[in-house]
């Protein structure tokens, strides 16, 4: 394989997508000529194949899809699963139990391909949000499972505001990883998310790379949340970017391009590769 092989990786939601999770004419087709001149394309993101189904058409011009933080990996071109990951029996018998008992809102999905299916557990009082997620799916006609999956592809727990609960979840199951997103639905919730051990968005891209042996350098990185951290993380500091509706904590950490309303992924593509 060429060492020398680019490979260009964008989160979607806030990313590359546009607030209604459109994508510009503009955008389609530099990721068609990012394409053509034999740069490896990938989206990583946090929705689920079936979610960015519902978004994007078969013939969206990527490469690759890394979904659900990097429990799937998933070759768009062939339309095949590459790659799937679960958290065990135990550690989603012993998650539930203390999510449960500590009244957190939150959702257990079933594991790939069909971890956009749920069951989930709402506290005396759950947020909009947490509602507003569980109704975007009943409008697919995907309806809440009645029991607890014995194997979970990850855990979802909407908050309206984090108070160090992630640390106390983290301090819990040390050997899990967990994350902190904003909620790509109402924009200000916080989620927690519960996943396999070692999993995120930087392992699906490792994953990738190593097809292609491809060297570090030649990869670059952009997203918008604390969810993309992993991901940018991975990549060199120069080639590691962030969209300017990142949250400012961010945004001092990372190079910063235009906001996803102002082309900022289209506009980081021209400058690198063209």
């Amino acid at each position: 394989m060429n060492k020398n092989r680019k490979i260009f990786v964008a989160d979607f939601d806030g990313t590359l997508a546009r607030d209604d999770s459109s994508i510009s004419i503009q955008t389609i087709d530099l990721l068609k000529k990012l394409g053509k001149i034999d740069v490896i394309r990938i989206v990583d993101t946090g929705r689920s194949l079936f979610s960015f189904k519902t978004v994007v058409n078969d013939d969206f011009p990527i490469d690759y899809l890394v979904f659900s933080s990097g429990i799937g990996i998933y070759d768009w071109k062939k339309q095949k699963l590459l790659k799937e990951y679960s958290i065990g029996e135990q550690d989603t018998a012993d998650v539930y139990k203390y999510l449960s008992e500590n009244n957190y809102d939150f959702m257990v999905q079933l594991p790939v391909p069909n971890n956009h299916f749920f069951h989930h557990f709402s506290s005396d009082y759950p947020n909009s949000d947490f509602q507003s997620r569980i109704s975007y799916y009943e409008n697919y006609g995907i309806k809440p499972s009645k029991k607890c999956p014995v194997k979970a592809s990850q855990f979802v727990i909407i908050l309206n505001k984090e108070a160090n609960d992630i640390i106390k979840i983290s301090q819990q199951f040390p050997h899990l990883k967990i994350v902190k997103a904003t909620s790509p639905i109402d924009r200000k919730s916080v989620w927690i998310e519960i996943l396999p051990p070692k999993i995120s968005k930087a392992t699906g891209i490792e994953f990738i790379q190593n097809i292609y042996n491809a060297k570090l350098e030649n990869i670059v990185t952009v997203g918008n949340d604390y969810y993309d951290l992993d991901m940018l993380n991975y990549s060199l500091p120069q080639s590691s970017y962030i969209v300017a509706n990142a949250p400012d904590e961010l945004l001092k950490m990372f190079n910063a391009v235009q906001s996803n309303e102002e082309e900022g992924v289209a506009a980081l593509i021209q400058k690198l590769y063209f």
